[in-house]
């Protein structure tokens, strides 16, 4: 695209109307009129001529994939490559997609005869959480005289992922997440354990349940079973992307944003993180299960810090969608893929009856083999009534009257689950990563799993 500057528009005005005017009003200088107005549009077309291919062939690389954090400064390397290049500037423009804010819209890249590569550094900032394209950007230079723009476009391809930002979070998990620790951060095993290391001759002391039988017959003294501690387990944290994850909340964890606002989706994609580095310092497996009204991804546990990237990536990328979730055929996929007993971490919203009540059918399945733990994000309004403040007008009687009622309903949906050995909790959503941490060493300690 080529367009005329405002030098050129400026040139036409003050030299080429007056000279117009004056050849129209005296013939006598019609010819040293049309002399100089052909001699500035002779000068206005060479000009355009000489800057038309004067970048033309300039080509722009990014890097396939960059990574961020969000709410932090993150660098976009942009290297252009001409060989041959004449002295001059380009002016660069890279389109961000929505969630992507760059310091700048556009960018100054001064090329030269000493170098036919450059390297322009563009920073930006990461709003929100999830996986962007790069797609396209513009660039234009001026002609010599600086009369025309010319203006082009080159396709590129750059993934940009921004992820959750767990710094201020971690640290208050930071203490689990030191492996082999000693003193107050060591964790005590209860229990005799329950996986199986070997077999011995009967001691004096061990009980009845300890001895194997079908050993004892065949040699014919009494043999028993011994027991070690388990070391390596599987966990999956399954997370929920139905509608309910869609709410919002106030973002915590940005103080100098208080008025700024994430969604429950938010907050369980940076617990889930948190929760996968724990599980791998502790030893155990980890997995990682999305769903709505099915399970739309599974990850067998495994550990590594490339297993970690992977559940990582995948958990950036996750939407919410506007569905109900369908617990009856998760837990059929569930059970069908899962074949090992592990613990299922289910990250869910269960203050709609209908999903509570569908879950509970669900959680008693799957607690037949598996060691089951749901854990709420309480929405700001569910709380006692009287727990806390003073009612400033008479809206707000109805508004914690429908809190404490809401809330009653979560204790007893705790109750009727506990019954069937299923632990749900309803937590706050600055303690979510603290106390998720907090009950998975828990079961962890007791060897329930």
């Amino acid at each position: 695209m080529i367009a005329p500057r405002l030098r050129l528009v400026l040139l036409l005005l003050f030299v080429t109307l007056p000279l117009a005017t004056i050849a129209g009003l005296n013939r006598a200088s019609t010819p040293i009129a049309l002399f100089f107005i052909g001699f500035v549009l002779i000068v206005a077309a060479v000009d355009l001529a000489l800057g038309l291919g004067r970048f033309r062939y300039l080509e722009f690389s990014l890097p396939e994939t960059v990574s961020g954090i969000r709410d932090k400064r993150t660098e976009l390397k942009v290297r252009a490559q001409f060989p041959g290049l004449r002295n001059g500037a380009v002016r660069l423009a890279v389109i961000f997609p929505d969630g992507l804010e760059p310091d700048s819209e556009q960018a100054a890249l001064p090329l030269g005869r000493s170098a036919s590569e450059r390297l322009l550094v563009i920073p930006f900032i990461g709003t929100a959480r999830g996986s962007f394209l790069i797609e396209s950007l513009y660039f234009d230079w001026n002609s010599p005289f600086g009369f025309w723009i010319h203006r082009d476009r080159r396709k590129v391809h750059c993934d940009v992922r921004i992820y959750p930002n767990l710094l201020l979070e971690g640290k208050r998990i930071a203490h689990f997440l030191k492996r082999g620790a000693i003193g107050m951060h060591a964790q005590p095993q209860i229990g005799r354990g329950r996986e199986f290391e070997k077999l011995r001759e009967y001691e004096r002391g061990d009980a009845f349940d300890e001895i194997h039988w079908k050993a004892t017959a065949k040699r014919q003294l009494p043999v028993t079973k011994v027991f070690q501690l388990e070391r390596s387990k599987e966990v999956y944290l399954a997370l929920d992307t139905s509608r309910l994850s869609a709410r919002r909340l106030r973002e915590i964890f940005l103080a100098d944003s208080p008025q700024k606002t994430t969604t429950h989706l938010d907050r369980a994609i940076s617990t889930a993180l948190l929760f996968c580095v724990a599980a791998e310092r502790q030893g155990d497996r980890f997995g990682f299960i999305s769903f709505s009204d099915k399970v739309d991804h599974l990850v067998k546990a495994r550990n590594g810090s490339s297993h970690f990237r992977v559940c990582r990536d995948l958990a950036t990328s996750l939407t919410s969608q506007t569905v109900t979730p369908d617990f009856a055929e998760i837990a059929a996929t569930l059970k069908q893929r899962i074949k090992r007993r592990s613990l299922i971490v289910f990250l869910t919203s269960l203050d709609d009856p209908v999903v509570a009540e569908d879950f509970i059918g669900t959680a008693e399945l799957l607690s037949r083999q598996h060691v089951i733990l749901a854990v709420m994000i309480a929405p700001p309004s569910v709380q006692p009534l009287f727990s806390e403040g003073t009612v400033q007008n008479p809206e707000e009687i109805y508004l914690k009257l429908g809190g404490h009622l809401s809330w009653v309903k979560l204790q007893s949906l705790q109750r009727i689950l506990a019954q069937k050995g299923v632990q749900f909790h309803v937590v706050a959503s600055d303690q979510l990563g603290l106390r998720l941490v907090s009950y998975y060493m828990d079961l962890k300690r007791r060897q329930v799993l």
